[in-house]
């Protein structure tokens, strides 16, 4: 097959450069550098910019900056938006960080689950199957730190649910079963966390040497 080279309109080009240098601005502490953006350029912004805030652990302004960034684009966002994606992994990004902390105050706590369920949401309407799995076990994580023992159960059931519908190999199984056997722990069946444990080391049996690093 021919490659034909992808050429992009130089007002296009111009566009995303001006958004990168407006999205730098307002992660460096310039809170009007987003305002003559137009609303999608100006979500995406504002996602991007909440990760690269979470990374250097400037976590209020990255939480205020995702907070902003899901209210705009509740207006609204055209289908197949890129903006979704954006969204996605901020979210992710987001929940991460915030259950790697060993200390949460309540704010933190509420804004890790509202990142983990925005990642969910933006990962069904941006990416695949694999993605939306791995939202979900980022969910149940996310609920196992808050506390939501019953609430992360039904997400790693979801998470398995969406393995077993199309054919998973058994590395997202491994962490699928793993998940849903921590979260029936820690909400007190005993029998099913075993059960779950036990078909999450058998998936692990089936794991190759090179995923198991």
């Amino acid at each position: 097959r021919s490659l034909r080279r992808l050429i992009v309109p130089r007002d296009q080009q111009f566009f995303a450069i001006d958004q990168a240098m407006a999205t730098m601005r307002f992660a460096a502490g310039d809170a009007t550098a987003l305002d003559a953006l137009p609303l999608e350029a100006r979500v995406s912004a504002l996602a991007t910019a909440s990760s690269a805030l979470a990374a250097r652990d400037e976590l209020p302004p990255a939480i205020a900056a995702l907070e902003r960034a899901l209210q705009l684009a509740e207006a609204g966002l055209p289908n197949g938006s890129p903006v979704a994606r954006a969204l996605a992994v901020a979210g992710n990004n987001m929940a991460a960080v915030l259950e790697g902390k060993t200390e949460r105050d309540s704010t933190q706590t509420a804004a890790m689950l509202a990142a983990a369920e925005a990642g969910l949401k933006y990962w069904k309407l941006a990416g695949t199957w694999l993605e939306e799995e791995r939202a979900e076990y980022r969910l149940a994580r996310s609920q196992l730190q808050a506390g939501k023992a019953r609430d992360a159960v039904a997400s790693a059931q979801r998470c398995v649910a969406v393995c077993r519908r199309n054919g998973a190999p058994a590395f997202e199984l491994f962490f699928g079963f793993a998940v849903l056997a921590l979260a029936q722990r820690s909400a007190g069946d005993r029998a099913a966390s075993d059960a779950n444990r036990a078909e999450a080391m058998g998936q692990l049996e089936r794991v190759t040497s090179e995923e198991r690093q």
